[in-house]
């Protein structure tokens, strides 16, 4: 299985329509983020609620609450949530499965009880918190939080049967594998639901496996993932036959997907309660081929970082861009902007907006700008020198279209020696897996401008590959800080 690693998986291009599939990725990270903030919010209030309950029980005077006993109650919930948080206890997974939840979280509330216990003892007060009220606040805390973790759990049920937050899944291989995950994961309240069964070939018979449709071989697979956003591939396909599935990732490598092998049955048998970090679905192992570059909340802090950067940029910006667009029409009067086809995100298509620098007259020439290109107006050599021609793609951040920072978009196309760069670079489809950038890793290290030799489209593809498989958004904040202060300028920028 040697053959199968990552490295051997990169994505490409390929032009489809994309469909709604960002929309219904952040409204699930929202809706997760919301449970998780609700959770937390219950089990403040369990915890402090059981202490003030037990209070009042074991001191039956109803007077007011002395101020150790309260600096307790807010320290303990506190303690509590961050013992929780460690632990994972607010992830949707966990959230759905109380019984599960509280087996962790009882050990955790007993230990903080502990911590407590040996506090009290060490101030050699007695008489500092009554027992009763500790045997209360014991018993009510963990009552009270598996009654919220039910109702929490109960909310989420809910929100799974009317579809809002599921896990879209697909399968490939025909075969009876497929038919017992589809039974096994079925029955659980994961969120999990079966698009469809492909087949590693050309096609697929019609029908169904477990209630879930046929849907042909590998080109339909591809179209599908386009048209939808696929949260998850799982291939069936007997892990000998490592062959099959060597060809099975080539011909999918246009697309960004996390693609799991399930290893025949025995990946469905569980004989250890080890929790494995790699489970995407509930008591199943399987075995990692391919992960997206960005995914989940990675991809949503992202996306909420260049958006919220962008609107910023454009309105700090706006006297800047009110002079270029004057200088243009004074320089040559026509439209200010200049939209062009560009290869984007999974290989579709989009209109990149730039400010026009060319005379009208060179409206429609596909050839990249050369040094002293006769096209461009004078006004508009000044614009490009200093970038701001680009300004305008932070329309592009706003719309999704692309990202402040990621591989720079190449024209539909483009070649080099003969050959359009997917066919002379082997890994210039991974630069599609994630957003183009107005900026990138390999203009601020000096590969900016004219891509006309294969040597050159080598090392923006090298620098390209190195950002996505090191991304951060600490990465984003130094590419950004050196584009300010060497991406702007350079002997390749005209």
């Amino acid at each position: 299985m040697a053959e199968l690693s990552k490295a051997s998986f990169q994505g490409g291009p390929a032009s489809a329509r994309a469909g709604k599939a960002p929309s219904r990725r952040c409204s699930r990270l929202l809706a997760g983020w919301k449970l998780s903030c609700i959770a937390q919010l219950s089990d403040f209030a369990a915890v402090n609620g059981a202490a003030l309950a037990g209070y009042m029980i074991a001191d039956g005077t109803g007077g007011s609450i002395p101020l150790r006993y309260s600096l307790v109650f807010i320290g303990t919930s506190l303690l509590c949530q961050i013992s929780f948080m460690q632990g994972q206890l607010y992830s949707i997974r966990e959230l759905s499965d109380p019984v599960r939840a509280m087996k962790a979280m009882v050990p955790r509330w007993s230990f903080i009880f502990l911590m407590l216990a040996a506090t009290a003892a060490l101030t050699h007060e007695p008489a500092l918190f009554s027992r009763l009220w500790f045997g209360l606040f014991y018993v009510g805390g963990v009552s009270l939080l598996f009654l919220g973790r039910l109702l929490i759990a109960r909310a989420i049920r809910s929100l799974i049967a009317a579809g809002f937050y599921t896990s879209r899944v697909v399968i490939i291989g025909d075969n009876e594998v497929s038919a017992a995950l589809i039974a096994l994961v079925s029955t659980s309240a994961a969120g999990v639901h079966f698009d469809a069964v492909f087949n590693d070939g050309d096609s697929a018979g019609i029908g169904f496996i477990g209630g879930v449709p046929k849907r042909g071989g590998v080109d339909e697979l591809i179209a599908h993932a386009k048209a939808h956003q696929v949260d998850l591939v799982i291939v069936t396909l007997p892990i000998a036959e490592s062959g099959r599935i060597t060809r099975l990732l080539r011909r999918l490598q246009n697309e960004p997907l996390t693609i799991r092998v399930l290893p025949g049955s025995l990946g469905m048998q569980r004989i250890s309660p080890i929790r494995l970090t790699r489970d995407e679905l509930p008591g199943v192992q399987l075995i990692p081929l391919a992960d997206r570059p960005i995914s989940g909340v990675a991809f949503f802090a992202k996306g909420l970082f260049d958006r919220t950067t962008a609107l910023c940029a454009l309105v700090i910006f706006t006297p800047v861009l009110l002079l270029c667009v004057l200088a243009i029409m004074l320089s040559d009067p026509g439209p200010v902007f200049f939209v062009q086809p560009r290869i984007g995100y999974k290989g579709r298509e989009f209109n990149i907006v730039k400010f026009r620098t060319m005379y009208r007259t060179a409206a429609g020439s596909q050839s990249p700008a050369e040094r002293a290109d006769a096209r461009v107006f004078k006004a508009g050599g000044w614009l490009r020198r200093f970038s701001l021609d680009e300004l305008p793609q932070l329309i592009n951040v706003l719309r999704g279209d692309m990202s402040l920072v990621g591989p720079r978009p190449h024209m539909v196309g483009q070649q080099v020696d003969g050959r359009e760069f997917a066919e002379a670079v082997d890994e210039y489809a991974g630069r599609h897996w994630v957003k183009p950038g107005m900026t990138g890793w390999a203009q601020v290290n000096g590969w900016r401008g004219p891509a006309v030799t294969l040597e050159q489209i080598e090392r923006r593809v090298e620098h390209d590959i190195y950002y996505i498989e090191n991304w951060s958004l600490t990465f984003d904040l130094i590419i950004l800080a050196k584009t300010i202060f060497v991406g702007f300028i350079g002997k390749n920028v005209f």
